[in-house]
């Protein structure tokens, strides 16, 4: 966004032009820095050249997350509804990942029977419920777990996630446990 004789443009359209055709509060997203941010995101980690995943929940738009998938990158949902909007979107499953706390047997299923990527699992019940269905329905699921490192980011408490006395992820020594178990597990 720049000024230009007192008034305010994005990507060289007006704002004012903008708001007479559409009224306000309208969203305005700019292409050229969404296409450099990527390209800069990109250039950064070219070195190993990760997925990229896009926060679903950060922007829901359709038409954006369609103009995303362009670049090559992937989404993380979490949610059924963020699931559907990806795929609709025309992101390739194989290019989604599923976090998120309180998923459901239901969602769980439909994101196995959609081959996404990787599903990323906040406790060690949603491991072993991962488990319960790739087996009934006879499915290898690539699953992540969300480890809590017990790290204090010095944020506000109400929003903390990484402490030990946070919700959020399983500690150390459940993670030791379950990866004993994981011998037995033929289905994740």
């Amino acid at each position: 966004m720049k000024y230009n004789n007192n008034k305010l443009f994005i990507e060289n359209v007006s704002i004012a032009k903008i708001a007479k055709k559409y009224g306000t509060p309208a969203y305005c997203y700019s292409f050229n820095r969404l296409k450099n941010n990527i390209n800069l995101f990109k250039r950064n980690f070219k070195s190993f050249s990760p997925l990229i995943c896009f926060a679903i929940k950060s922007n829901t738009n359709l038409s954006l997350i369609r103009e995303i998938k362009k670049f090559g990158l992937g989404a993380d949902v979490v949610s059924m509804g963020e699931l559907l909007l990806a795929i609709k979107a025309g992101i390739n499953p194989n290019k989604i990942v599923f976090s998120g706390v309180g998923k459901t047997s239901d969602e769980i299923k439909f994101a196995i029977d959609k081959k996404i990527l990787l599903i990323n699992a906040e406790s060690e019940s949603e491991v072993k419920e991962i488990e319960r269905i790739g087996r009934l329905k006879k499915k290898k699921v690539q699953i992540g777990i969300r480890l809590n490192p017990n790290t204090d980011a010095k944020t506000i408490s109400q929003i903390s996630t990484g402490k030990k006395d946070n919700k959020f992820g399983i500690n150390e020594k459940t993670l030791t446990n379950l990866i004993k178990f994981f011998k037995n597990y033929k289905n994740i």
